[in-house]
């Protein structure tokens, strides 16, 4: 492969080809440790549609798979190949062009979701499309390629590079003329593309529908058991009163309130910012600390939005009677209010005291999410977890009609690289010894798969499906028969993310 390297590299410069072992190895990993995994054949950084369309011409002469790859933050292998593949690094495609008038931008796919709330926060606007938590280096094409749990209605147009080099416009992006602004003129082409895991094709830029900020008003609540809490949440979520709803077992509450110094000033300076309000900062920070030394419960954060701030304390005030009926005892809003002010972090993608980490999920419906929680609850009472020091914590989450559960898992563990690039050097210092351990590893893999088990035994569907969870065997025949053909279409030759979309047999 040394003259496909030597062609890519003059296509794109040196710079933007890595064939070293350090950056192959990088460029294929995740979150999770998969036995099977191939390094990189090498990466390539293309900085826009034209580049990256003109070397996946190249690619394609001498038939290799390709894997696209934003922030590679997934856990569910999606970015990791089984054979080595040229890796497509998205992040020098960060360009944001934002046309406030018509509340849209069209940006790169590998711009990463803090970047994008930056330059549209001198506007007063914000994405329409959710984000994930780890949005200070996690990127809007993963999230076109991963999908969120919820909807993916923000995004109206994207720009795909197939794997024979040629490019589909989809929505916004391919209509002619200017404004770009709707999704949908004849059949919704851009669906199409996501969720796919990058095995369609690499998208280079996504179109976004924008919205203006609004005004908030926050809540928490401290309940005695899950189910109360989440028999609040559902009760909430049903009504629509609020925007969000972020829910935290005794564990993670607890591990949520162990901010380094530098973190919690950071989060005061970022509520004050929002809030105008010195005061009302250093009372959450205050707050955040009071948390740590509460009794252990399970608790609910909400967030609810309004045009007015009378209108978003509105929702809250219908919330607060639902939450309180349910047993809820009202606490501080500091959590909440921290969210809402700085929103991204990547201080999350290992426990608070380094320990490694990783998750399973599932978007559940309203009416079974009380007895899955319940069932899981159930079925972790029997794995010999706390004999291999793993310790288990659940976020769950709405932003809508359903409710998203996720089990974590936490061990003391060897730290790949890609925890490393994202770490504080100080954490780094502090987290970047530990020995492997590979017996809970294994003991990790078989949790994940019985609690993913019980998920979808209540009906449970999943976001970033990678090479993990099993899409074919959850759809109907007809359905799975409609996705390999769109497969063949798309991609003939099977190169592009290769096994992705295929999961359900990895460990």
């Amino acid at each position: 492969m040394s003259d496909l390297a030597a062609s890519l590299r003059g296509l794109l410069g040196e710079a933007h080809v890595a064939t070293d072992e350090a950056a192959r190895a990088l460029a294929a990993a995740d979150l999770f440790e998969w036995p099977g995994a191939a390094p990189a054949l090498l990466v390539i950084r293309p900085g826009s549609t034209a580049e990256c369309a003109a070397a996946l011409r190249l690619v394609a002469q001498h038939g290799a798979p390709v894997v696209p790859r934003g922030a590679g933050l997934s856990y569910t292998a999606g970015v990791v190949p089984t054979l080595p593949a040229v890796v497509v690094d998205t992040t020098r495609l960060d360009a944001i062009r934002i046309d406030a008038a018509n509340l849209t931008a069209i940006v790169g796919a590998g711009t990463t979701w803090q970047a994008l709330a930056e330059a549209l926060a001198p506007h007063g606007l914000r994405s329409a499309q959710a984000s994930p938590i780890s949005g200070a280096a996690s990127t809007v094409g993963g999230v076109a390629a991963q999908n969120l749990p919820g909807s993916m209605d923000g995004i109206i147009g994207l720009s795909v590079v197939l794997a024979d080099g040629s490019v589909a416009r989809t929505g916004a992006l391919a209509m002619r003329g200017e404004p770009r602004f709707w999704r949908n003129m004849g059949p919704d082409l851009t669906g199409l593309f996501l969720g796919d895991c990058g095995a369609f094709g690499v998208k280079t830029e996504i179109a976004l529908r924008l919205a203006p900020e609004r005004e908030a008003a926050f809540a928490s609540f401290a309940f005695e058991d899950g189910g109360a809490m989440m028999g609040a949440l559902v009760a909430i979520a049903q009504k629509g009163l609020v925007a969000r709803a972020l829910a935290m077992d005794p564990v993670r509450g607890k591990s949520a309130t162990k901010v380094e110094a530098g973190e919690a000033l950071r989060t005061a300076a970022a509520v004050a910012a929002r809030a105008g309000s010195v005061m009302q900062a250093m009372r959450d920070v205050a707050g955040l600390a009071r948390a740590k030394l509460a009794d252990p419960a399970w608790t609910l954060h909400l967030t609810a939005e309004g045009v007015s701030s009378p209108a978003a304390e509105a929702g809250i005030t219908a919330a607060r009677a639902i939450a309180q009926a349910a047993g809820g005892r009202e606490t501080e809003a500091a959590i909440p209010r921290a969210l809402r002010a700085r929103p991204y972090s990547i201080r999350g993608f290992v426990g608070p005291e380094g320990e490694r980490w990783v998750p399973v999920h599932g978007m559940l419906p309203l009416g079974t999410a009380r007895a899955c929680l319940h069932a899981l609850e159930t079925r972790l009472a029997t794995l010999p977890l706390a004999e291999h020091g793993i310790s288990v914590s659940h976020i769950i989450s709405s932003l809508g009609a359903y409710v998203t559960i996720e089990p974590m898992f936490y061990w003391r563990d060897a730290l790949d690289p890609l925890h490393m690039k994202h770490l504080t050097e100080k954490n780094r210092a502090r987290f970047g010894a530990f020995p492997a351990n590979a017996a809970a590893r294994d003991v990790i893999r078989d949790a994940r798969k019985a609690l993913g088990a019980v998920m979808d035994a209540h009906g449970a569907v999943h976001a970033q499906i990678g090479r993990y969870y099993a899409l074919a065997d959850r759809m109907l025949p007809e359905g799975a028969a409609l996705l390999r053909q769109v497969k063949a279409m798309l991609d003939p030759e099977g190169r592009m993310n290769p096994g992705a979309l295929q999961g359900g047999d990895r460990p």
